[in-house]
């Protein structure tokens, strides 16, 4: 909640007009309840003016804006809150647009152009020249967000949920408990249940994060609880949790919530209590004692429970049929009376969840270094940096039998032991080395066996990196995505935070399944705010290891590796159409499914969204040849109970849990629908038409407009005439009719909620005329035509001067204020008379 609020602080100050107004100042109003804000300009004001959308003219859109005292959105087409209509009937104006190569739709409601400010890019902000005006001032108000003594949040929340959200405090002070059911029909999962409680410990040891102690509980029926372990030492936890074997059981439901009862009791206060069961709860009758426990001590509790609990599993089983218990069971009311979290999940998506976990709670600087893997044919050692900015460098090898196994030898070439680490132990399946003050250099980590070993560097540190995966589209600009495809060409960005002077950044490593290694030079962008780097590569391989590395002040190399990989798919997913959604009705989106691999395959596409809005077919199975396609079709239908429904398309292999592609979008549903205009027939042709003989060419057409709410107007674009059968009852049907001089022609239809559709009637491109350069004019000719240029220059300016004086005395006092506001705002075909100098000023001239 707290990052939503956040963003739409910072958004507020690039995509509305307050720096245009107001420079860098904060409006301390904004987002404070009880606050009147300044005058917003209504759905009917025009606030901007046309301007260049393409970055091309890159002044443009410096002077846009229309409004300069009171607040006006930077609307973005596609949104869920879309700009009102045009309304005024001045094509050149309109809304202010967000603008730039994101806003796809711009102009078609908006004017174009816009105002945002989130880039010094021109082709992405109109504003740009704005930008560090707009990044100042969304900074400070950011601060008085969090931290302000009268409007901060800090000021709302206790001080202890503050500090835990921005990890500003060590959680010596609490302990890491684990209640774990240990009953027979557990033995499918329990070994993945030690393991990744192992990996929590082991991932705190030796860090601010590490607990004061560790508390673990198992239960079990007819045993309600057994209290197996106090201690401070990580390393006897371990142990603990890799003794835990299955028994027992019988029946289904186990006396959960007296093991959680027990294990609350033990446990310190504002502790962090992770759960663990396949069944459901025998003692439901303890749910408001063990509520009352866990408020009392302000415990954080995560409730992990298998997907389907075993009664749930057993109805599956002989009936084909599976359900999920609902969330009136004790285990959702518990969280939900405590603030807890119910984490439901297959056993092989255990490990992912717990990684996200502890990113969320431990909020600790832990970077990866390096990562290796070493086969039994592979030399015997692997080396890795250490820079000065690193702390609590902890090296952890799976695979190693013991700690005899492993030999580290420091930069100075000793070998490192118990005496000078600060841990040295082994857990079931690794051993774990931590060096808290490491000295700058390389290491080097040494196999005294022969076993197969994977080898992660670990360690606490400021300086890190994020990475993201870029498509350069048609006009230039890159666009983040999700999975890239195989075989094809992308840019990679890269932001390094925290990075200080002297370290520097040169190359990026990429590491492939099959060990094959890829190193390329980073190209730094300019910029102010953070080190950002790029570099453009083509993906071949189905897995990268992403690793950046450079010199730090010492000259030392230093690297950072993302615990992200990049898995390039053989799938496309694209988006054809997305509906226009509306209360009560039913829109239909379209996608296309493309194989990119080199084998046939059939994959599963799966549709669902946040309301139950979908209808008709929502799983598709469909076999894709290999550079093949197929197009995927599926209905939504608008409720008036929700603004809002947000859908995810999700493409997986047959047979396999996991997706390899998806994307999600949010449709706006409106509460009325917005009429429509449908070109029905049209007749004519003007391509290859000269613009010297445009007027001999001829062309009609018919249209059908539909609408539900009453329309407000119907006009059309210059130079061509129509006819209405009739406006009531709906649908309405048009005659067009023009001429090739006029070969592009708009019908504009709009309803009194300021929704609206329009025509297009496009007969094709007129041929300009062609200029002949057969034979030049001679002296004589030459000097004639500007002896007549020169008479009939004269007499237009002789007309011109006696037209001003014949309008001031005589037109001028004969025409009323309405009269003229209603000329300007209309234009006027060019075989018109002009009865005012006004009138003239708006003529559309046809200088054929």
């Amino acid at each position: 909640m707290i990052g939503k609020c956040i963003y739409t602080i910072q958004a507020f100050y690039s995509g509305t007009n307050w720096v245009e107004m107001n420079g860098d100042s904060v409006y301390k109003d904004f987002g404070v309840p009880n606050k009147t804000l300044m005058a917003i300009a209504g759905a009917t004001v025009d606030t901007c003016q046309n301007c260049d959308n393409s970055g091309e003219e890159v002044n443009s859109c410096e002077n846009n804006l229309l409004v300069h005292d009171m607040l006006t959105s930077g609307y973005k087409t596609g949104q869920d809150v879309q700009p009102p209509y045009k309304t005024s009937g001045d094509i050149g104006k309109g809304k202010c647009g967000f603008g730039g190569s994101d806003d796809t739709e711009n102009g078609f409601r908006t004017a174009t152009g816009g105002i945002n400010k989130d880039r010094l890019d021109p082709k992405y902000s109109p504003h740009h020249q704005l930008h560090y005006s707009a990044y100042t001032a969304a900074k400070k108000a950011t601060e008085l967000f969090l931290v302000d003594q009268d409007i901060g949040i800090i000021n709302e929340l206790k001080v202890d949920k503050f500090i835990q959200i921005f990890g500003l405090v060590k959680r010596y002070q609490t302990s890491f408990g684990f209640v774990i059911d240990d009953t027979g029909s557990m033995g499918p999962i329990i070994a993945e249940v030690r393991k990744i409680c192992i990996d929590i410990v082991t991932n705190v040891l030796g860090t601010a994060n590490a607990p004061s102690n560790y508390i673990l509980v198992t239960f079990n029926d007819p045993e309600k609880h057994m209290h197996r372990l106090t201690t401070e030492n990580g390393v006897e936890m371990i142990s603990a949790l890799d003794n835990i074997t299955v028994n027992g059981g019988g029946d289904c439901p186990e006396y959960a919530l007296n093991g959680l009862k027990k294990g609350i009791e033990l446990c310190k206060d504002k502790s962090t209590i992770f759960f663990f069961t396949d069944a459901p709860a025998k003692d439901a009758s303890e749910n408001q004692t063990v509520i009352d426990a866990v408020i009392e001590k302000q415990i954080d509790l995560r409730l992990f429970l298998q997907n389907f609990l075993c009664i749930g599993r057993r109805k599956r089983d002989t009936s084909g049929r599976t359900k999920r218990d609902a969330g009136s069971d004790p285990y959702s009311l518990v969280a939900e009376g405590t603030g807890g979290t119910v984490y439901r999940f297959d056993t092989a998506e255990l490990g992912e969840i717990i990684r996200q976990i502890s990113e969320e709670i431990f909020p600790s600087a832990t970077a990866i270094v390096d990562m290796f893997e070493i086969y039994s044919d592979d030399d015997d050692y692997v080396m890795f940096p250490v820079d000065n900015m690193l702390n609590n460098v902890k090296i952890t090898v799976i695979g190693a039998d013991s700690v005899d196994d492993i030999d580290v030898e420091s930069p100075f070439g000793s070998i490192l032991t118990a005496e000078n680490t600060s841990v040295l132990f082994e857990s079931p399946d690794k051993v774990v080395v931590t060096v808290l003050n490491p000295t700058d250099g390389v290491y080097k980590v040494i196999r005294t066996g022969n076993n197969n070993w994977s080898i992660n560097i670990t360690a606490q540190t400021s300086v890190d990196f994020h990475y993201a995966i870029t498509e350069e589209s048609d006009d230039g600009n890159l666009y983040k995505l999700g999975n890239p495809i195989i075989g094809e060409r992308y840019t990679l960005l890269f932001t390094v935070y925290n990075l200080p002077v002297g370290m520097n950044v040169s190359a990026l490593r990429l590491k492939t399944s099959n060990a094959t290694t890829n190193y390329l030079n980073l190209v730094q962008l300019a910029g102010d705010f953070d080190s950002t780097y790029f570099v453009s590569t083509t993906l071949t391989s189905d897995q990268y290891e992403v690793s950046i590395y450079g010199t730090d002040s010492s000259g030392h190399t230093w690297m950072r590796t993302s615990s992200y990989y990049i898995y390039p798919a053989t799938i496309r997913l694209t988006s054809n159409s997305i509906t226009d959604l509306y209360k009560n009705t039913v829109g239909n989106v379209s996608y296309t499914v493309e194989n990119r691999g080199s084998e046939n395959e059939t994959f599963v596409i799966d549709v669902t969204d946040n309301r139950g809005l979908l209808t008709g077919q929502t799983s598709f199975t469909q076999l894709i040849s290999s550079n093949g396609s197929t197009e995927i079709i599926f209905q939504i239908t608008g409720s008036s109970l929700y603004t809002t429904v947000t859908y995810k398309i999700t493409v997986r292999k047959q047979g396999a849990v996991n997706a390899i592609v998806y994307d999600s979008q949010t449709i706006y549903i409106s509460p009325d629908i917005a009429p429509t205009c449908t070109v029905e027939k049209l007749v004519g042709n003007c391509d290859n038409v000269n613009t010297t003989s445009c007027s001999g060419v001829t062309w009609n057409g018919q249209a059908t407009i539909t609408y539900t709410t009453e329309l407000s107007s119907i006009s059309g674009s210059t130079g061509w005439t129509f006819e209405i059968s009739s406006e009531h009852p709906s649908p309405i049907n048009i005659s067009a009719s023009g001429d090739c001089c006029t070969p592009s022609a708009y019908l504009t239809v709009t309803d009194t909620n300021s929704n609206f559709a329009r025509c297009h009637f496009y007969l094709g491109n007129v041929l300009p005329v062609e200029i002949s350069t057969k034979r030049l004019l001679t002296t004589t000719e030459q000097i004639a035509i500007g002896v007549i240029g020169g008479i009939i220059g004269a007499c237009l300016f002789a007309s011109l001067v006696s037209g001003i004086l014949i309008y001031r005395k005589a037109i001028k006092p004969k025409l009323g204020a309405s009269k003229i506001n209603t000329l300007k705002s209309n234009s006027y075909p060019h075989q018109e008379k002009c009865d005012s100098k006004e009138q003239f000023n708006n003529v559309s001239v046809n200088l054929n």
